[in-house]
């Protein structure tokens, strides 16, 4: 019987198999991969939730809210002090996890946002290491000062694997060597903004015709661009009689910097307009 993944149904026998090519080839969907998301994820955020085994409870979990920076690999840097108890449990334990969430931006419902979560080792860092680490932390974090203090101490989660649920209905492993050589993408933070920001302020027609034309929906009364990166925008369409669908529209060729965007942009919908005229 077959199974579902991804969105459509795969036989039981070939789901490893599957699975392994879409890891493979991100982007080949038009799509960052959940690795490359893991990535985007984790170069936004600032701050997470790390859990540490407990030695005041021993065999449970304790979590604790920690401030972090990433190293080129991604993996995070944090700095803590020995008074906290998340100190005291690393000390006898070094397994951790740290899970980062998308910024709310409006979201009522947390479980819509997309998170990532890193489990692995933490690593006490010692001389040129640590130094360097305190320089890539403050980078992030430039009034954390105290981080300087003899009683604090620099530390890299040694990540061994990675868990990515990107809302409902998308969730998956990473493995850290995917985690590891993948991109974040290039129009995180302000860049992806400011471009949401101007297509669904300046260029509604041109999201209602890419809605009519790439995602084939009939009946589109708005459209607005609710995300984009290095491979495509995604749309909220909104039909006759209200009824919102979602739809991906994918750039003929990855991007990389805000004028990339805007020719792809450009050339999306005079293609788009090219076909409307012809139908």
């Amino acid at each position: 019987m077959a199974e579902r993944f991804g969105g459509h149904q795969v036989p039981k026998d070939a789901k490893e198999q599957t699975a392994s090519t879409l890891r493979a080839t991100p982007g080949i969907l038009g799509m960052p991969s959940d690795a490359e998301r893991s990535r985007t994820l984790m170069e936004i955020g600032t701050g997470g939730s790390l859990a540490t085994m407990s030695t005041e409870c021993p065999g449970f979990p304790f979590g604790s809210l920690v401030a972090y920076s990433v190293d080129a690999s991604g993996r995070p840097i944090l700095c803590l002090s020995s008074l906290a108890e998340h100190s005291r449990n690393i000390a006898q334990d070094p397994r951790a996890s740290l899970m980062v969430t998308a910024p709310e931006d409006g979201v009522n419902d947390r479980l819509a946002l997309s998170r990532v979560t890193l489990v692995g080792e933490m690593k006490k860092l010692e001389g040129a290491e640590r130094e360097a680490a305190l320089d890539l932390y403050l980078q992030g974090h430039p009034t954390a000062f105290y981080v300087r203090f003899d009683d604090f101490s620099a530390y890299r989660l040694e990540v061994s694997a990675i868990r990515y649920v990107g809302g409902f209905g998308r969730m998956s492993w990473v493995t850290a060597e995917e985690y590891a050589t993948a991109e974040p993408d290039p129009l995180l933070g302000g860049s992806a903004k400011r471009i949401i920001e101007h297509m669904n302020d300046d260029h509604a027609d041109a999201l209602i015709s890419y809605c009519q034309v790439f995602a084939r929906l009939d009946g589109v009364e708005s459209a607005r661009m609710i995300g984009v990166d290095r491979y495509g925008m995604d749309l909220m369409a909104t039909l006759a009689g209200g009824e919102q669908r979602a739809a991906r529209v994918s750039f003929s060729s990855p991007v990389e910097t805000t004028d990339q965007v805007r020719a792809a942009t450009i050339e999306l919908l005079q293609e788009a307009r090219a076909q409307l005229s012809s139908s």
